[in-house]
């Protein structure tokens, strides 16, 4: 089963996310935060992070700047998130991210960009994937 990484500050968000993803055979771990999904990475195998821009603490930029200086975790895709400006978010060009939402999200997008990442979900007993 493939494990996504799920990050982001609003508890609403991330619930919603998690089911849909669990759904969709998809297992999901969480963190509230960039400095709480960093030590995620470091006890979960992830095969995709999907994080928030805006965060306390430790925001998505300076997560994906952290994955990216240490090999073990600079291969993970990412996918971020944000109710802020795509320009605002990246503007350095430093942050590499496979795929940029803006919040409100679409699912229906946004599962399309996983699977394209990581492939199909695991079926569930009813045979949906």
């Amino acid at each position: 089963m493939k494990t996504v990484l799920l990050i982001d500050d609003e508890y609403a968000l991330v619930e919603t996310l998690t089911e849909f993803l669990q759904e969709e055979g998809f297992r999901v771990v969480s963190a509230a935060n960039g400095k709480e999904g960093l030590e995620r990475l470091l006890e979960e195998n992830v095969d995709l992070v999907i994080t928030d821009f805006m965060m306390p603490l430790c925001d998505g930029r300076q997560l994906i700047l952290d994955m990216q200086a240490h090999a073990e975790h600079s291969g993970i895709p990412v996918i971020m998130m944000t109710a802020s400006t795509r320009a605002v978010a990246l503007s350095d060009g430093a942050v590499k991210v496979s795929f940029f939402f803006s919040k409100p999200l679409r699912l229906e997008k946004l599962l399309d960009a996983v699977q394209e990442l990581i492939g199909a979900g695991v079926p569930d007993a009813g045979g949906k994937q």
